[in-house]
């Protein structure tokens, strides 16, 4: 029978590892595996506890809408979707994904199919926040840009990831700087205002391992920057790429010059990391994938000022030095002690290998 584990239905998917610990999983195998854990206070396990309480109670909603062209199956968007949950319970709140097929928001959706185009723009419209999610293609590009105009003159909370991002500068280049015709090379290699262009280093039209992968570190620009804040006021971060097009830095000047700030670039300074716009509640592209990173414990920062602007709250959180409620004890945003620092607590002996 002590092999014997039930894991029945529950309230959240975050009260498993609880009803494990509670038959012992852990102690059955540190003996059964002879595993050297020294037994000693699982405050991670307390954090966990309260995360998992929290989630219970939740009361208050804030929506996003997810404007992406793989909208049909949420799958494709796990890592996105289980960031904006980690964001969202470390406000309090309850989160409510508001899916929409980029290509509806189109002009030619309105004409072919005219519910299905009012139906989008109402749910965007009815949003508290709009996230563009990375993606490939030149179908619902378009769709993106229109929501991405919406939510800057607007002044709807914004995170644009990936193409996200360079959706965001292709929009503000013909929006705000009077080119018409700016675009990504991506999608129109003949485009006189090439904004987005593929990597020097990679060969166009070659696709195959022409990707920049994995974790880099980004330097941050300058002191006043909200993404900075929310990165705990460090001088570099470092997240996740996957990407093959960057934006192009020739053209860094004409955006600075408008109030769209490029805060965060590479090592070399050659790389366009992290976009802020002047005088927005928060409108915000990053070239990397946060969501990789992120932890129910310990939210992605872009993700979470998303959560934090479209709940109200994002300035209050600013002001009192970028932390939460005392009350959020479980939450690394509330400036309790790291749970990674819980995990580097379980010592083990070291083992000759001689």
């Amino acid at each position: 029978p002590c092999q014997v584990i039930c894991v029945h239905d529950v309230s959240s998917i975050y009260r498993v590892p609880l009803l494990l610990e509670e038959q012992g999983v852990v102690d059955y195998f540190r003996h059964r595996l002879d595993l050297p854990i020294e037994r000693q206070p699982r405050r991670m396990l307390m954090k966990w506890k309260e995360m998992a309480d929290r989630y219970d109670r939740l009361l208050e909603t804030c929506s996003i809408a997810l404007v992406g062209k793989y909208t049909k199956f949420s799958d494709s968007y796990a890592s996105v979707i289980k960031a904006l949950e980690h964001s969202a319970l470390a406000i309090n709140h309850k989160l409510d994904i508001k899916y929409i097929d980029s290509a509806d928001l189109e002009p030619d959706t309105l004409q072919e199919e005219p519910v299905r185009y009012h139906e989008a723009w109402q749910k965007l419209c009815g949003a508290d926040g709009v996230l563009v999610p990375g993606g490939f293609g030149v179908r619902g590009t378009e769709g993106k840009i229109q929501a991405i105009s919406w939510a800057r003159k607007q002044k709807k909370p914004f995170l644009g990831v990936c193409l996200g991002m360079q959706l965001a500068v292709v929009e503000f280049a013909r929006s705000v700087l009077g080119w018409q015709d700016a675009n990504s090379t991506e999608f129109d290699p003949k485009t006189t205002h090439p904004v987005v262009i593929d990597m020097p280093e990679h060969n166009p039209g070659q696709m195959g391992g022409t990707m920049r992968l994995g974790k880099r570190r980004t330097l941050f620009q300058t002191k006043n920057s909200v993404m900075r804040k929310l990165y705990g006021d460090h001088d570099y971060l470092e997240e996740r790429h996957r990407h093959r097009f960057e934006v192009n830095p020739e053209l860094k000047k004409c955006f600075e010059e408008q109030g769209l700030k490029f805060v965060g670039q590479d090592e070399e300074g050659e790389r366009m990391e992290v976009v802020e716009l002047e005088d927005h509640p928060f409108f915000v592209g990053v070239q990397y994938h946060p969501e990789f990173l992120s932890r129910p414990i310990k939210p992605s920062p872009p993700y979470f000022g998303l959560l934090l602007a479209s709940a109200g709250r994002l300035t209050h959180y600013l002001q009192k030095g970028c932390r939460l409620s005392p009350r959020d004890t479980y939450s690394d945003r509330s400036g309790s002690s790291s749970p990674d620092l819980e995990i580097t607590e379980l010592k083990f002996p070291s083992v000759n290998h001689d």
